[in-house]
């Protein structure tokens, strides 16, 4: 009766080695991959960053200076002075690809206008908050739909948006807004659809 549990047991040893055998011999190709397009990235020429899309804040459109709160006018003055540096959104590239795009020697500056446009999002999300407290939601929806506009990955921004929307009583907004978040798949896709469909709940029981 051992006999059969050895030939299984032996079959089993043998399938497990070939089996890490084979994920090893991925990781190897994934790894030789990595570092041969790391090695292209060197020689990619720098390249000129002058005609890039870069992010301009309409600041015409958002109501500066209509409340005089400290919170606030510090927003404000904090989303003004990014305003006039150069912003640029490339969320989802790993530095390998920005260095094959734009050129290794254009790394460091990017990854500057990035983060740049990440302390935007943030505080762009927190200036809608401030005038949502005003109970100002045409002009928090204007800070909101502009973030989405610049590609932003925060959630609470898609959220809030939501909220003005709901607020303005602007249901099919609200489901144009879930259509543009399927469109990126982001990284809490699912959280941000739960709380909109939550929304339109609210919205059919008004």
């Amino acid at each position: 009766m051992a006999f059969p549990f050895l030939t299984f047991f032996i079959a089993f040893i043998i399938a497990l080695a070939l089996r890490y055998a084979w994920l090893d011999k991925k990781r190897k190709a994934v790894e030789d991959e990595f570092w041969e397009r790391e090695e292209q990235a060197k020689h990619v020429p720098k390249k000129d960053l002058s005609e890039l899309d870069y992010i301009k804040v309409p600041l015409e459109e958002f109501p500066i200076g209509k409340y005089q709160e400290d919170e606030v006018v510090s927003l404000e003055d904090a989303i003004t002075a990014l305003s006039k540096k150069r912003l640029i959104n490339i969320t989802g590239m790993t530095n390998t690809e920005v260095k094959l795009a734009y050129g290794t020697d254009n790394l460091e500056v990017l990854s500057g206008m990035e983060e740049d446009y990440n302390e935007l999002t943030v505080l762009l999300v927190d200036y809608a908050k401030a005038l949502m407290e005003h109970e100002d939601f045409e002009a928090a929806k204007k800070v909101l739909s502009f973030g989405v506009e610049t590609g932003t990955d925060v959630s609470t921004n898609y959220e809030l948006l939501g909220d003005c929307c709901l607020a303005l009583d602007q249901k099919k907004e609200i489901e144009d807004l879930k259509q543009k978040v399927l469109e990126r798949h982001l990284l809490l896709e699912s959280k941000i659809l739960f709380y909109l469909d939550d929304l339109l709940g609210q919205n059919e029981t008004k």
